[in-house]
């Protein structure tokens, strides 16, 4: 998994948004401001209003705006709206299949990895991260070794040998 430069982009122009408090801005302004080319930030605009985090008001003083709540929204809502679900291999995808999942010893590992990545950004929202008022962090399950299978979905194997 990679933060893809839409993602980074999106997460740019939305943290001018939330410090425009609600305040309309054209995407041309915003793109300006924030160094993102103006056709990646057109893009950008339509996936974040798919996804309800932003809306666009169309004529001569439209522009586009928060339309979610940015102490709702968490960094992990933002990077699956622009880039689509977290994952870190093919066959931990949502609909991701490999024939030796129950088998493999490294498939718990990359759907732990997922869930503590997913814990992490889900941890924060966007007003904390644009405000500096909270810091992403991790639930605890993830620093005890015992709770690995809990949300790793260990197969067979591992399960045997515990």
């Amino acid at each position: 998994m990679d933060i893809s430069r839409k993602t980074d982009y999106a997460l740019r122009i939305l943290s001018i948004l939330v410090e425009s408090d609600g305040a309309l801005l054209s995407v041309r302004t915003a793109a300006d401001q924030v160094d993102v080319p103006y056709s990646f930030a057109r893009s950008i605009q339509h996936g974040l209003v798919q996804a309800g985090i932003i809306e666009s008001l169309r004529g001569v003083h439209g522009g586009m705006r928060l339309k979610a709540d940015p102490a709702k929204v968490t960094v992990k809502d933002i990077v699956e709206a622009v880039q689509g679900p977290l994952y870190f291999n093919d066959c931990t995808a949502p609909d991701g299949f490999c024939e030796r999942m129950d088998s493999c010893c490294y498939h718990p590992l990359w759907n732990g990895l997922t869930a503590l990545v997913a814990s992490y950004l889900d941890s924060v929202t966007l007003e904390d991260v644009v405000k500096h008022r909270r810091f992403p962090a991790v639930e605890s399950q993830f620093a005890d070794r015992e709770a690995f299978c809990s949300y790793a979905g260990c197969g067979t194997a591992w399960k045997l040998e515990q």
